[in-house]
């Protein structure tokens, strides 16, 4: 027996949101003093950081169920399952449901139970229960399914991870360019195949001095009334990051009995372009690899998605999968990692066979 993906969907909200729609915004410091640079030369800078060109939001009308039914049904016709054979459903956010005129946190009724009335699911063993975990919730999200499947408790688990983040941004904080909406789900299933599935997985919370660095604040500026929107210390998330993923990829390598010769492919949750490099870079140094050339091992989504937080990953799996991104293909037998880090700060990395 295996634990395999059996489906995925996607979905990228309609509003195309380019740079240019940030020129009309006054940035601000954490203090309320206006940034004296052009906003021209600030997007420019920002965008030659992340590598962001654009993103997507969703509509300021409605909440985010649309959003969520319209993967989780691709995802469902993909896998050639009935909606009543799914006997499993996790959702990955970081703020409930976004009710239209409203900030987040609408955590009542969980974003599973919505997910499954809306699906029609009338099966009452099918569990449906939400994970907030940051960034990297949704790969929390097939580890557990997985762990779920073993337990007996399952065999096909619907595993959705959305993010809503435009109606969380601070207008005056210029890391508001950086975060995008966007949804990606994948079916777990028991399998009887042996050579393929997940082989091993690893997960660190820390929870220590860098429980600081993704927060939610008031805006930058002290005229604006809204406690709750997002906030990152960005040197010290880079930090985290680069350090601890390299780490738990290894460990989640050292688990299956492999190496990072043995990759072919990094689906790396997509912060910023040079922090991809870096985690890249970082592990080879691990193995006494310097210098390993990662070419073609490591696709990017963020110039066109932005930081989907929680929807990156299955995002990005998915449109390799249907062969949407670029000459990226998954072939069977290759070996694949898909790790992620974000607000806690938790980092987890799962090795998969396809």
């Amino acid at each position: 027996m295996s634990i395999i993906i059996n489906g995925t969907g996607t979905e990228l909200p309609e509003r195309l949101i380019k740079n240019d729609f940030f020129l009309g915004h006054q940035f601000m410091s954490p203090d309320g003093v206006v940034n004296p640079k052009p906003q021209a030369e600030i997007i420019a800078k920002l965008e030659a950081i992340t590598g962001i060109k654009e993103r997507h939001y969703i509509s300021e009308k409605g909440d985010s169920a649309p959003l969520m039914v319209a993967v989780a049904k691709k995802t469902i016709e993909d896998s050639g399952l009935d909606k009543n054979d799914i006997d499993g459903i996790i959702v990955a956010h970081n703020a409930g449901n976004m009710l239209e005129g409203t900030a987040g946190f609408h955590t009542v009724p969980n974003m599973a139970a919505i997910l499954k009335n809306k699906l029609a699911i009338s099966n009452h063993e099918c569990f449906a229960y939400d994970i907030l975990f940051g960034c990297p919730g949704w790969i929390q999200g097939i580890i557990q399914a997985k762990q779920a499947i073993e337990a007996g408790d399952a065999t096909n688990v619907l595993v959705l991870g959305i993010e809503i983040a435009s109606r969380l941004l601070d207008p005056h904080d210029l890391d508001s360019m950086i975060l995008a909406d966007g949804c990606g789900a994948a079916i777990i299933s028991k399998s009887e195949e042996t050579d393929a599935g997940i082989l091993s997985y690893a997960t660190f919370s820390h929870a220590q001095e860098d429980l600081g660095c993704i927060y939610l604040d008031k805006s930058n500026n002290p005229e604006l009334d809204l406690p709750t929107l997002f906030k990152m210390n960005g040197k010290d998330v880079y930090r985290y990051a680069t350090v601890w993923v390299p780490r738990v990829i290894k460990k989640a390598l050292d688990k299956a009995k492999l190496t990072v010769a043995d990759v072919d492919m990094f689906l790396f949750h997509q912060a910023n372009g040079k922090m991809l490099h870096a985690f890249a870079n970082n592990l080879a140094e691990m193995y006494g690899m310097e210098g390993t050339s990662f070419d073609g091992k490591i696709p990017t989504t963020i110039q066109f998605t932005g930081n989907t937080s929680v929807a990156t990953v299955p995002t990005m799996l998915d449109l390799i999968l249907k062969k949407q991104l670029g000459d990226y293909e998954i072939k069977k037998g290759m070996t694949v990692v898909l790790a992620s880090v974000g607000a806690g700060m938790h980092c987890n990395a799962l090795v998969y066979k396809f």
